[in-house]
């Protein structure tokens, strides 16, 4: 029976905040999991959004695999492997204190 809690990748919005759980580190970032939809790829390039301040202040934060955390859809890519789309990542901006 499909899970009917997750919602489809067609919902996946450009700036939209999602929560994920950060499933690996890499050397170049981190990879992670959409808690609310259906499996897809996806990932933070700490290099390459790296001057984002939002990104890093997470860089700085490096959460430990496991963690829950929010973030922002950068871009979602379709691609000529799997999986077929990916969901590039980047971090919310820091809030005003």
């Amino acid at each position: 029976m499909a899970d009917k809690s997750r919602r489809p990748l067609s919902e996946l919005r450009q700036g939209e905040t999602v929560q994920a759980t950060i499933i690996r580190h890499q050397p170049w970032g981190l990879s992670a999991e959409l808690n609310a939809y259906e499996p897809v790829g996806a990932s933070l390039d700490l290099i390459r959004r790296g001057s984002e301040p939002g990104v890093r202040r997470l860089a700085q934060e490096l959460p430990p695999v496991g963690t829950t955390i929010d973030l922002v859809i950068g871009e979602v890519r379709t691609w000529n492997r799997e999986p077929w789309i990916w969901v590039d990542l980047t971090a919310p901006e820091p809030s005003e204190g």
